[in-house]
């Protein structure tokens, strides 16, 4: 990324009451591990033990799902891609003790239909289908996801299948590479950072996991409709007034516990949780220490608001019909809980929107995404431990100038 960016302003300090996670010295939450961070600027607001790397499950299967999307994406496959389920993914979805919904061998289904019951339901056998969906066998669709993972920014992971049971749980379709108990494995800063980019990079599947239950095609004549296993969408056991949660992924299996991956909506805020093996016999339990989370949020931490400096808004360009550009935000806010300090504010522009001298150069659209504003600073974290960053984009059209104000700029 730094080709990608060109720093063109030097730094300044700002007096911020804002934000700082508290050091805890006791767990407030009643697991192996938690994290919450909001998930535009990637802000830690609570963390514990997030750097130990733990079973996760079925939480495996949002890279699953991003990695189907990319496929999508690269027109390998389409969402009507139809899907024949073979004898060894049918034993799966069919085995009582997994999730599964009961997809029929030589039957087929869509890809779209696949990603809805592995999303909503968590259906093994499902996912399995859709590791195969581009003609990959599991130990090639697990090369992409161990690709996927390395691209978006995971650093202690590991990655067996496509679905988060363990390898000899896949029958016939365990992988020869590993032992039968290997199992994927991340810690909650990497499930953090991968649930992140999920909502940022596929905000359509978002779509799919609000969903509080939905009808799966099994074969002709025979459909089955499943509640969705996430307890804390709205209308459901473990809401959160205040908070509209829309997804995202929970996970279970005798090494991981009961883990649970949540996203919502606070005061105009994605914020995104992680709970890893909710300690306890009740699965339920992932779903309140989410709840105490949210909790803590809102009893706890507050919007600040930060003014960017006008020097920094309002840059010279050049070759432009006038010399100056307009830039927002004209502020930008952070979880805070009143704690007086200086941090550091930088903008970064995008170097192809900058000419030799590290000008802004003409011409900009309003609207055009110019750059970004970074924020560090003592107990200032971000999820991937870089500053905290923000989008900066031009508040007005401007023009490349004729000969005579190029001249004057």
């Amino acid at each position: 990324m730094k080709k990608f960016w060109t720093i063109i302003m030097t730094a300044i300090l700002v007096l911020w009451s804002v934000v700082t996670v508290p050091a805890h010295a006791q767990a407030q939450i009643d697991a192996s591990a938690a994290m919450m961070v909001d998930a535009t600027t990637g802000q830690v607001i609570y963390e514990q033990n997030a750097d130990q790397k733990l079973p996760i499950a079925s939480v495996s299967k949002l890279l699953t799902a991003m990695v189907v999307e990319d496929e999508v994406k690269n027109k390998q496959i389409t969402g009507d891609t139809k899907v024949k389920v073979n004898d060894d993914i049918a034993a799966v979805s069919n085995d009582p003790n997994y999730s599964a919904i009961g997809l029929q061998s030589g039957e087929s289904y869509t890809v779209r239909e696949l990603l809805n019951a592995a999303l909503v339901k968590s259906a093994d056998g499902a996912t399995l289908a859709l590791a195969t969906a581009a003609g990959d066998s599991m130990d090639e669709f697990t090369i992409k996801l161990q690709q996927k993972a390395q691209k978006i920014g995971l650093k202690n992971y590991s990655i067996v299948n496509p679905v988060g049971l363990t390898n000899s749980d896949l029958k016939n379709l365990k992988s020869n590479q590993y032992s039968d108990n290997a199992e994927n494995a991340m810690t909650a800063r990497d499930v953090a950072i991968m649930a992140r980019y999920f909502v940022n990079h596929y905000p359509q599947l978002l779509q799919v996991t609000a969903q509080k239950q939905a009808t799966f095609y099994i074969a002709k004549g025979k459909s089955k409709v499943g509640k969705n296993l996430n307890e804390m969408l709205p209308g459901g056991k473990y809401t959160v007034p205040g908070v509209q949660i829309d997804g995202l992924k929970t996970g279970t299996s005798d090494a991981a516990g009961a883990c649970f991956v949540s996203t919502g909506r606070y005061r105009g805020h994605r914020i995104i949780t992680v709970v890893l093996h909710a300690n306890g016999q009740n699965k339920d339990n992932r779903f309140v220490q989410t709840q105490r989370l949210y909790q803590m949020l809102k009893q706890n931490y507050h919007l600040q608001t930060v003014k960017v400096a006008a020097n920094l808004r309002q840059p010279k360009i050049a070759d432009g019909a006038q010399h100056q550009a307009s830039l927002g935000p004209k502020q930008v806010t952070a979880w805070g809980t009143s704690s007086p300090r200086h941090y550091t504010m930088a903008v970064k522009y995008r170097t192809k929107l900058v000419n030799k001298q590290n000008q802004l150069e003409a011409p900009l659209k309003r609207g055009q995404v110019v750059g970004s504003l970074e924020l560090s600073g003592p107990g200032l974290k971000s999820v991937d431990k870089k500053a905290l960053t923000y989008q900066l984009t031009s508040t007005q059209s401007i023009l490349r100038g004729n000969f005579f104000q190029r001249l004057l700029h």
